[in-house]
């Protein structure tokens, strides 16, 4: 039997959310039904080539204008059944795929740049509105997203579809040897709170006001301590602030990045995301999955994630008072640290398994009539 053969478009592969969801989509699916390729319009970095099957159209920035001719001979070349282009970076994606009759193009939406958080202009907004419409398929990662865009475009929510992002929750789960490990790793005591994130360092993240909430929590008396796991752009800035804080020092760990996020997340008794905008957190979801109880803004699919009161609180973006507060509250009650952790877990094991993300991209790239995949995401099953 022929497999059907996917193109997935990002501008480029990094340590962001688009790419960890694209990996773990690819691994979930059959691989005697589908061959994936990966193209990037950045150069590949390192590494990236040897674990999936990867090409780039090697745009470092000095050569600029239209990638829909680039694309286009590519597809012409590869001959795919389907393109599924990612965001705004790739959605020229789509007009060269229909240049060059692949038979069915995707285009899905999985956050916002920090540059146009609060809209796109006006030639973008028109240019997504025409590559909406050529596109077969167009869905988003969150309700916030499909309402966000599709506001945007000028079309009614119900003509995008959505498909939230999954977990694995054999792998991020609660693990006593992984925190007693990670702490000790740290130095710090089993009496000590932990505060902790994990992503790219980026300032869309806003891990600013996390180090503003750290000292919060360093004039308060309770012995608190901040881990921010990942690597990025603004790891020099939160370097020099914390070396030139005596509030900081010694309290805050900036820890790099981690190939096994799930070990960190084990050493931490509560999970904060300062961020500005988001689209569906991976990170979110695997903290939660850890049963931990989440500190998150309320942007993005973050309300959708996070039971204020429940699973953990919701606060305003930039509000480093209010996390500190939510942060105190529960470094003080191990016991509603608890109870709203496994509220967490059992919502992601309920609604956001890996397992029921693979089957909604299998069901996307496996039907002709994509009406039945839409009902299907929208109702979660």
């Amino acid at each position: 039997m022929k497999r059907i053969r996917i193109i997935h478009v990002l501008h480029r592969l990094g340590a962001g959310g688009t790419e960890l969801a694209l990996q773990r989509v690819i691994a979930g699916l059959d691989l005697q039904h589908f061959e994936n390729i990966i193209c990037t319009v950045a150069p590949l970095a390192p590494g990236w080539g040897s674990d999936f099957n990867c090409i780039s159209l090697e745009r470092d920035g000095r050569k600029t204008g239209s990638l829909v001719a680039d694309f286009a001979r590519l597809f012409l070349r590869l001959k795919p059944d389907i393109v599924h282009s990612r965001n705004w970076g790739a959605i020229e994606a789509v007009v060269a795929a229909k240049l060059a009759r692949v038979p069915r193009v995707i285009h899905s939406e999985h956050g916002r740049d920090i540059h146009t958080m609060n809209g796109d202009p006006w030639r973008r907004r028109l240019f997504r509105r025409f590559a909406y419409g050529l596109a077969d398929e167009v869905f988003a990662v969150s309700r916030e997203l499909r309402e966000h865009y599709s506001a945007q475009v000028g079309i009614a929510p119900a003509r995008m579809g959505l498909i939230p992002n999954g977990v694995d929750t054999k792998r991020f789960c609660p693990d006593d040897d992984a925190r007693i490990r990670m702490r000790s790793q740290l130095g710090i005591s089993a009496g000590s709170s932990i505060v902790g994130t994990v992503g790219r360092l980026d300032p869309v993240k806003d891990h600013n006001t996390l180090l503003h909430a750290a000292g919060e929590l360093g004039k308060s008396g309770k012995n608190v301590h901040v881990v921010i796991v990942g690597n990025g752009p603004e790891r020099e800035v939160l370097q020099t602030r914390v070396a030139a804080s005596p509030e900081l020092r010694g309290r805050v760990h900036l820890a790099g990045e981690s190939a096994q996020p799930e070990h960190w997340l084990n050493a931490f008794d509560v999970f904060v995301l300062p961020s500005l905008s988001e689209g569906m957190s991976n990170t979110l979801l695997e903290a939660m999955a850890t049963a931990l109880p989440c500190v998150v803004t309320d942007v993005g699919a973050n309300p959708d994630l996070v039971e204020d009161g429940a699973s953990g609180y919701l606060v305003s973006t930039r509000d480093a008072g209010a996390i500190a507060d939510c942060v105190l509250q529960l470094a003080r009650d191990p016991k509603l640290c608890a109870r709203m952790g496994q509220c967490g877990r059992r919502k992601v094991q309920r609604e956001f398994s890996m397992a029921r993300m693979v089957e909604n991209y299998t069901r996307l790239y496996t039907l002709g009539n994509h009406l039945p995949v839409r009902q299907a995401a929208l109702s979660g099953a």
